[in-house]
């Protein structure tokens, strides 16, 4: 989320942005890539993060995202 920092987005337009992301149907392509990006080492993540995103990952494609 650093780069949504440094953009300075208000409250709203976060809202916007992910509405438009899960709506286009990229939220779990997102945050599969996330996992990847951390499984093949060019990210570095705390565990904890990687079972949010895991789970994250699973309820988006439960809900057909």
């Amino acid at each position: 989320m650093e780069t949504l920092t440094m953009l300075s987005l208000s409250e709203e337009e976060k809202a916007l942005l992910l509405d438009v992301v899960v709506q286009q149907r990229y939220a779990s392509e997102l945050v599969s890539s996330e996992l990847t990006d951390i499984e093949t080492g060019q990210k570095n993540s705390e565990e904890s993060r990687v079972r949010m995103l895991n789970n994250l990952l699973v309820r988006l494609h439960k809900a057909g995202y």
